[in-house]
């Protein structure tokens, strides 16, 4: 049972891959290339690109289609890249495996992770039962070396006349259980600053704040894991009152709108309704850097939680070079 998704139905990471200029009726396809591990950022990026890995393979062939996997960038970049597992009892192996060639074609007998998942039953199941879907376990990250949980897209395919799952995956560093205190920092989001990595902090340090109630407020405004240079959390309650702050010039709360808010209203925008509606939201706006002293603009992620059954909006940003 295949999914009717297309690979024109692209999401906007993408985008970077292969722009299109504007006005043009083109559509984008998995032919020209657009769809790449680069770009892979999201589970949703995760299904567009299994779809084309699945289009290559069923096109170019297992043997073409296992070269290209194991040495083209289109296919992998660091923790993204493409495998091939059939899973038929007896014949439990790796048929693409680019973290490890030499693993390929090897029967491995069963493949149990920390949380007790079979990992080729249940890929076979899903597949067999489903024709795609997702498989929730945990794997070796080829760049951390750690065994870490992972979300794979997997579809059912003909691989050399054996019924096989193609599939490529994410590891989660943001989710409840994970939020490696190596990884999510804020020494780290300042070295490195990324939409990507700004989304894992805040995300961490919600579930941070969801877990202790408002006493995670004081660590999260204080440990150096969460505050360095100018990288810091604040939280946010529905009347715009800076409940807490880790910028170290700020002191008490302050309503929205005002000279020391930490959301701002941009025009007529209500930021911090904005925020509030969509659940979790980018905002983009200038403020003061605690680090230079200068205003800056600032990329913003706030996310709304619940804290003993009142909601409030945590975020936090990295400050951008204002242009010469």
């Amino acid at each position: 049972m295949n999914h009717p998704l297309r690979c024109f139905l692209v999401p906007m990471a993408f985008l970077v891959a292969a722009p299109l200029a504007f006005g043009s009726n083109e559509a984008l396809s998995c032919a020209d290339k657009s769809v790449a591990a680069g770009a892979v950022r999201t589970r949703e990026d995760i299904q567009a690109f299994v779809q084309c890995a699945y289009e290559y393979a069923q096109e170019a062939g297992a043997e073409a289609a296992r070269q290209a996997f194991n040495e083209e960038e289109r296919w992998k970049s660091g923790p993204i890249y493409v495998f091939v597992a059939v899973g038929t009892p007896g014949d439990e192996r790796l048929a693409v495996f680019p973290p490890a060639p030499v693993r390929e074609d090897r029967q491995l007998g069963p493949l149990v992770d920390v949380f007790g998942n079979e990992f080729f039953r249940e890929g076979a199941r899903i597949v067999g039962g489903f024709g795609e879907g997702w498989l929730y376990y945990s794997f070796p990250n080829p760049v951390t070396g750690r065994d870490e949980p992972k979300a794979s897209y997997i579809k059912s395919i003909d691989w050399d006349g054996a019924d096989a799952a193609i599939g490529a995956g994410v590891y989660l560093s943001d989710i409840p259980g994970t939020c490696p205190r190596d990884e999510v920092n804020a020494m780290r989001l300042a070295a490195e600053p990324s939409n990507e990595r700004l989304r894992a902090f805040v995300r961490c340090a919600a579930l941070e704040l969801e877990s202790m109630g408002y006493f995670g407020s004081v660590t999260l405004s204080s440990d150096p894991r969460w505050r360095q240079d100018s990288i810091y959390l604040f939280g946010v309650d529905a009347d715009g009152n800076t409940l807490f702050s880790g910028d170290p010039y700020r002191r008490g709360a302050w309503a929205l709108g005002g000279a020391d808010s930490e959301l701002t209203s941009l025009g007529d925008r209500d930021d911090l309704s904005v925020a509030e509606a969509f659940g979790e939201t980018f905002l983009y706006y200038r403020a003061r850097n605690p680090a230079t002293g200068t205003e800056q603009r600032k990329v913003v992620i706030a996310k709304r939680v619940v804290v003993h059954g009142l909601p409030i909006l945590i975020g936090s940003g990295y400050y951008l070079e204002d242009d010469e």
